[in-house]
């Protein structure tokens, strides 16, 4: 239960972060929380990875504006989050005004 809320957190802070004027893929990648270990891999297929010790979560996500990604946590519903990156940093903001930072681990694939 633990693990899954910290995953619906994750997920709040990963859809509030605001990405300048563009729903760009600058999200696709690996990053990794600045002050913890857990992760969150975006791919260009649509789905974030958020890995956090030993579990890892693989769920949907969208752009639902320029500023915002929705992600479809499945039962819990669907979570926005205000999304920033600007080069190697992304900061997530969750609805409930939650702030995480992430550093870049891995450029996408082409």
């Amino acid at each position: 239960m633990k693990a899954l809320r910290l995953f619906f957190v994750l997920l709040l802070v990963m859809m509030a972060s605001s990405c300048a004027l563009k729903p760009s893929w600058d999200v696709v990648g690996k990053w990794q929380k600045v002050d913890g270990s857990e992760t969150i891999e975006f791919a260009r297929s649509g789905n974030v990875t958020v890995t956090t010790g030993s579990t890892t979560f693989t769920v949907p996500y969208m752009f639902s504006d320029t500023k915002h990604v929705s992600i479809q946590a499945g039962s819990l519903g669907t979570t926005k989050v205000a999304v920033m990156v600007q080069g190697d940093e992304m900061t997530l903001t969750g609805p409930n005004g939650k702030v995480s930072k992430f550093k870049r681990v891995r450029q996408p694939q082409s």
